[in-house]
């Protein structure tokens, strides 16, 4: 990098910028135990419930940076945890690391009995997909949900540092578990992800209900993303589509939802890993910059903007690095330099890894004769250049030195 030859213009940030994405792909470091074994997934609790008379174990993950900060964190509770933990953690770390999600604590929960604790009813005979036996523990639901309620959710927010905002997420039973947690504690969780959803469960009583409960909710303000396999067999696919069409008729105006499908052929058990992905993303799809904020800018709407995300998704919640990076690019071809500083302010905060940020903040304090702070700046590059090992040191020690000289 030839330091000495830094300016602000749209070509060299567009290549900055890609450079900057390459020098944060730098992971964190995961503890091994004594017998090398690598951790990482979290953190496995027993939890003693008297409503559902057994001990519960759970899984908790905790985000980077939870053991040396003091932040609160939104919470995901993941159903059939066991068997979802691994590809969640790793999809969660991946997109929080790009901005689209905020980082957030996973909560992990083992099943013990699906048919009993996920199903809504008892399934007698003729109702269990056409197959003509009994299922004698179903019909659990309601009592997984007051644990849930009144005693899983309470040890989390009493024994970790938790923001308000609530994510539960499910696949096939637990996709039905969401429904009708949906349905009969709205107020309990702030978004859903309902994933090929075992909605043949009872004839479709799940969306019977749904008729009366969409129909009397006009003012629900909840997230809830649906999503399917393209080549979901028999009872997932078309009764999916059958329960959306229900929202479609009578859709509650704060009521954020999306209904999609797979589209390379991912049958019931494969659709977990994608649909979690692009669940995760549509929940917190709002986190991406507006078109009006890019072409409108101010300095306080952008500001008041950050905070509202950080007011409901946790303070480490950020926008997406390429967000930043083209609001800055808008306001430069403007020519709003003061703009770009408060921009480039806020994402070097919010991706302190990122030292392009840094650097391109510091070449603009220097074009608007702010002198100091562009030798402070730089001067916080040189640490992150330490702390990252990505041998920028000196030349951004001598931008200081003449700095200092001028």
């Amino acid at each position: 990098m030839n330091f000495n030859s830094i300016k602000i213009s749209l070509a060299v940030l567009s290549a900055f910028f890609f450079q900057l994405i390459a020098t944060a792909q730098v992971a964190d470091k995961i503890e091994l135990t004594e017998d090398n074994q690598l951790l990482g997934l979290g953190t496995q609790y027993i939890l003693k419930s008297d409503i559902l008379q057994e001990d519960r174990p759970i899984i908790i993950s905790l985000p980077k940076g939870y053991k040396e900060g003091e932040t609160n964190y939104p919470v995901l509770y993941l159903l059939d945890g066991l068997g979802n933990i691994k590809h969640q953690v790793g999809t969660v770390e991946l997109l929080t690391e790009s901005g689209i999600i905020p980082p957030m604590i996973i909560v992990a929960i083992e099943s013990l009995d699906r048919a009993r604790d996920l199903t809504p009813s008892h399934a007698g005979q003729d109702v269990h997909g056409g197959a003509g036996t009994d299922i004698p523990q179903s019909g659990g639901a309601p009592s997984f949900l007051q644990f849930l309620e009144n005693e899983l959710i309470p040890y989390v927010e009493s024994n970790f540092r938790t923001h308000p905002y609530r994510l539960l997420e499910g696949h096939s039973f637990g996709g039905l578990f969401c429904t009708y947690a949906l349905m009969n504690k709205p107020e309990l969780f702030n978004a859903f992800i309902v994933q090929a959803p075992a909605l043949w469960w009872n004839k479709e009583e799940m969306t019977e209900q749904a008729k009366d409960f969409f129909n009397s909710n006009d003012s629900l303000d909840i997230t809830v993303y649906f999503g399917a396999g393209e080549a979901e067999g028999w009872g997932m696919r078309q009764e999916l589509a059958r329960y959306v069409d229900v929202i479609k008729q009578n859709p509650p105006k704060k009521f954020r939802w999306k209904h999609e499908e797979t589209t390379s052929g991912e049958e019931h058990m494969d659709s977990r890993l994608l649909l979690n992905y692009y669940g995760l993303k549509f929940v917190f799809s709002d986190l991406k910059a507006s078109e009006d904020l890019k072409t409108n800018y101010s300095d306080a709407s952008f500001l008041q903007g950050e905070q509202e995300l950080r007011d409901k998704y946790g303070p480490n919640a950020r926008r997406p690095a390429s967000d930043y990076f083209n609001i800055i690019l808008e306001l430069l071809h403007k020519e709003n330099n003061l703009g770009a500083i408060t921009v480039y302010k806020r994402a070097a905060e919010a991706y302190p890894k990122y030292i392009m940020f840094l650097n391109n903040l510091a070449a603009l304090y220097e074009k608007t004769n702010q002198l100091d702070k562009a030798i402070e700046t730089y001067r916080s590059a040189v640490t992150v250049s330490k702390k990252m090992k990505l041998g920028f040191e000196e030349g951004y020690q001598k931008e200081i030195e003449r700095l200092k000289k001028s």
